[in-house]
Formats: C-alpha cells, structure tokens, sequence
C-alpha cells in the first residue's frame, strides 16, 4: 500500500477517526488486493460469487443492472472513497446482485468481506471504530436508495428531472453544480429514455428553469422546481 493510497483511506467513511497506525493494524489483517482499471473495465458481475466488498482508491465505477433484453438500470455512480458490494455482502446472500462498470480509469482497493463483518481475536479499538463507522455507511445507502426510489416514482419525465436537479442545487449549495453522471447514465439512473430526457432538459431551458452545458447545470428557479414536484403529489 503507497503512501498515497493511505492518505485517501484515511479520508474515507469506513476508516474515519483512526490513526494512521490503527490503519496500519487493519490493513495488515484485512489482506485486502489492490486493482487499477481502466474505463469499461468489468470489475464485478451480477450473479457471481462475492467474498469481498470494493473500496474506491481513485476513479469512478457504475454500479448497474441489466435485465434479459439488454436494458441497463444504473443504480448508482461512485467514486474515491465510497464502498460498492457492502449492501449485498451484509445480507447474506454470497453472489453480486449487480454488475459494476469502471466509468474511468482508476484504483480499487478489494476487502474480505470476513474482516469487516467479524472483529479480529483481540477485538481491538480499530476494527470497533470500524463496524460503527460501516454501520453509518449502510444507512446512507439506505436512503440514497430511498431517494432513487422517490424520483422513479413519480410519472412525468419533468417531475423526475425537477427532482434530482432540486437535490443536486441543494446538496451543493450553489445553484450551478456538476453532476457526475453523463446524460445516458443519467436517463438509466433516473429509468427513462435519453432522448425523452433530453428534450425535457431543452424545454425546461427554454422555460427559464434551468440552464445548462454537458455535464453542468444552473437552477435558475429553485422555487419552480420545488412547485413542479409537489404539483406531482
């Protein structure tokens, strides 16, 4: 393990209010592999068995479902620093219930499932930081998926649109942000097609909503967006 690759698990939720020597401790008892990927690498399939739980060193993976005629549900985007495969290793089942795609270049860091979920013999202060600290993470993840859920729900195209941009202003606290997402993971996220999608952006841009470039969007009108969504309720 580099230096650098330390100084970003350091910075993690999962190893959050450790020393750099209680790191240490983990490290050598976890056995974990390092991984670098490219873009469009395959690093997980659906429906494989599953020993280990991914941790992001540097880059983005999508985590997605496919279902028999090919078409693809992404679940979620993530990057340095966030877990994939924790959800499914803590509910018992023993296989990747989803696939996961390098979005980019980068680094993942594979962890026994075993030592996370089991406190080593001498059940030290680390690892009891550690199972805390991953319950945290677990309950993110719960309701990032409560969130996913609440935009699938509801029916229009510029409801579901009006939602997730809300969100983004507000969890960025600017009414110009990035989303990580591009546009086709963005319609497979939020479970509709790219080009219905992409005509509701332009309409609400010529509506005076929103504005946008790629990548980036502006809130023009927070107060619009929020009346679209509670019209839809």
């Amino acid at each position: 393990m580099t230096d650098r690759w330390k100084s970003v698990l350091m910075d993690t939720r999962l190893f959050a209010g450790l020393s750099s020597e209680q790191l240490d401790v983990l490290l050598a008892c976890f056995r974990a592999i390092e991984r670098s990927f490219a873009k469009g690498d395959l690093l997980c399939l659906a429906g494989q068995p599953q020993t280990t739980v991914g941790l992001i060193l540097d880059g983005r993976v999508l985590v997605q479902q496919e279902d028999e005629a090919g078409s693809r549900l992404i679940i979620g985007l993530f990057g340095a620093g966030d877990l994939f495969g924790e959800v499914a290793a803590f509910a018992g089942n023993g296989v990747w219930p989803n696939t996961v795609v390098a979005d980019s270049g980068g680094a993942v860091l594979f962890i026994p499932f075993e030592k996370i979920s089991r406190p080593c013999c001498r059940a030290c202060d680390a690892h009891q930081v550690m199972a805390a600290n991953m319950l945290g993470i677990l309950a993110g993840k719960a309701m990032l998926m409560n969130k996913r859920i609440g935009y699938i729900r509801l029916k229009g195209m510029r409801q579901k649109l009006a939602a997730f941009l809300y969100d983004q202003y507000r969890q960025n606290g600017s009414c110009t942000f990035r989303t990580q997402m591009n546009r086709e993971a963005l319609a497979d996220y939020l479970n509709v097609s790219r080009p219905s999608m992409s005509r509701e952006l332009s309409r609400m841009k010529t509506d005076r909503l929103i504005d946008y470039y790629r990548s980036s969007f502006t809130v023009i009108d927070p107060k619009r967006l929020v009346a679209l969504i509670q019209a839809e309720n």
